[in-house]
């Protein structure tokens, strides 16, 4: 028996449950959410299921060249399945349902948009194409729930690598800013789901890489971060830029302790080579400096005023105060009130300890949440609310999190209460968001009912009812931070007497 299965099956009975409970049922709240919406559901999905279908190349029946007239004027159009362009159809509508779309249509369309031209990273298209065949309503099921095992399946190995003291700020980093618009995204066709993906790993696998002293674990830790940088930067272009951000935060905080290993440092170094290397191949790498594409006259003083006293606007956009989906799944206020109060009470209690370099690496990160979106929006001509979406910020408030709650005194201030708090807020928040999400498409937004299902217009041919699936999320995502508390709570059921010893001893705290 190898020395790892050995130590986990020594491990107390709740822990071993646990080990396995929290993925599964993290798991099985990202299929509710999969389910939750229909064919196109996420931004621009007419670009990416398009992008996706050819992200393979030239395919019969699924990706194929138009007429060589057209072909010659037009390099970058494709011809790709009718049905994946009419799936838009309920996009901006939020009181119609996803009725609109006849998936029956034959044959195909000609898009002008599916990639062909590079202007994203092809690494989470390719990854997604071989799932795409002639049916494209059981292609999408089929990618959103393999996207979403992905997702679980790399954060676990993640939290099993890292040293224990940086377990809580991976958890709380993704639980505090996943609500709703994370639990959306990681459920989708959107490749933004594997800069989520990114932002949550690279920096915290290569600073733990520096916080132990196993080489063992030094080693996966530094290849979980380079894995971690290749998925996000295959996704986005600006994926790559964070990733980067990370690996410099990551360097800062457990500088001291890097010197007396390379290998951190190495990795360091071939993250920010690999991503370089998709950045300049990306034609999205230009917004980064001339802005997205717009018409609009350069903004006045007044407008960028404006922007930068807005921002935070954003921030509550990724927790719920904007529209889900095309941004047309507006939410009750109740959802955003809820996750912006976990959110800063988790950033005020998780920076206590504080120390030079943790309070350089906390305001950094602050500070580039701030500034990045106010420097796209000036350079795209935008004001606050155009252009700039949450969803392009929420890997920053992701990192800024992380390294917020990455104190030294973690094992004391999560305590069962807090933690209490935290699961009640964020159980009610996701619940809530689930199901105007589902009703969205069922009914539209104009329909109320306790069953997101009543009425129904539109479902899955084959899946659970509305409310099945309403009931699956809810309690997957309960039954998740129930585990989480029950560990804070009651930390002696899972630990081993030596490691319970350890927590109760005074936590050193490194300058």
């Amino acid at each position: 028996m190898s020395p790892v299965l050995r130590s986990a099956l020594s491990r107390p009975w709740p822990s071993i449950v646990a080990a396995i409970a929290v993925p599964v049922l993290a798991f099985v709240t990202l299929v509710a959410w999969s389910l939750s919406s229909a064919v196109a559901s996420s931004p621009d999905d007419d670009f990416h299921l398009a992008s996706i279908w050819c992200g393979a190349g030239i395919r019969e029946g699924l990706c194929e060249l138009p007429a060589p007239y057209t072909q010659e004027a037009h390099p970058e159009y494709r011809m790709i399945p009718g049905e994946i362009p009419d799936a838009t159809c309920f996009a901006f509508d939020s009181d119609g349902s996803a009725d609109c779309w006849d998936s029956d249509v034959s044959g195909m369309t000609m898009v002008h948009r599916a990639n062909a031209d590079g202007l994203y990273p092809p690494l989470f298209y390719l990854a997604m194409s071989p799932l795409a065949t002639e049916d494209v309503m059981g292609s999408v099921v089929a990618m959103r729930i393999v996207n979403s095992a992905f997702a679980v399946g790399f954060l676990t190995l993640v939290f099993f690598a890292l040293p224990r003291r940086l377990r809580p700020p991976l958890l709380l980093s993704l639980l505090a800013t996943s609500v709703p618009l994370g639990l959306f995204v990681f459920a989708s066709t959107n490749p933004s789901s594997w800069a989520l993906l990114s932002a949550a790993t690279v920096w915290i696998c290569l600073y733990g890489s520096m916080m132990t002293d196993s080489v063992r674990r030094r080693r996966l830790l530094v290849g979980l971060a380079v894995a971690g940088a290749v998925i996000g930067a295959g996704a986005r272009a600006d994926a790559a830029i964070y990733a980067v951000f990370g690996v410099g935060l990551a360097l800062l905080l457990g500088w001291r302790r890097a010197r007396s290993s390379m290998l951190p440092t190495v990795g360091a170094m071939v993250i920010v080579a690999v991503v370089a290397l998709f950045y300049v191949n990306a034609g999205q790498s230009g917004a980064a400096i001339n802005g997205l594409t717009t018409d609009a006259p350069p903004l006045t003083s007044g407008q960028h005023m404006m922007n930068f006293l807005g921002v935070p606007g954003l921030w509550a956009g990724m927790l719920g105060n904007w529209g889900l989906g095309w941004l047309d799944t507006q939410l009750p206020t109740a959802v955003w009130v809820l996750t912006l109060l976990v959110l800063g009470g988790v950033l005020l209690v998780g920076m206590a300890g504080f120390t030079w370099r943790r309070t350089v690496a906390v305001v950094g990160a602050l500070a580039a949440l701030w500034l990045v979106p106010f420097i796209l929006l000036a350079t795209s001509h935008a004001v606050i609310g155009t252009q700039v979406q949450p969803r392009y910020v929420l890997p920053l408030l992701i990192i800024a999190v992380g390294v917020a709650t990455a104190s030294p005194l973690v094992d004391r201030l999560w305590t069962g209460s807090r933690v209490a708090l935290i699961g009640v807020a964020l159980s009610i928040a996701a619940a809530v968001a689930l199901h105007f999400n589902i009703r969205r498409y069922t009914t539209g937004l104009d329909v109320s009912a306790i069953d997101p299902g009543y009425a129904a217009e539109w479902w899955w041919p084959v899946a659970p009812s509305p409310m099945a699936v309403w009931v699956m999320g809810v309690l997957g995502f309960t039954g998740l931070l129930a585990i989480i508390w029950l560990r804070a709570a009651m930390p002696q059921l899972f630990l081993r007497k030596a490691e319970h010893l350890e927590t109760d001893s005074p936590s050193p705290v490194n300058s």
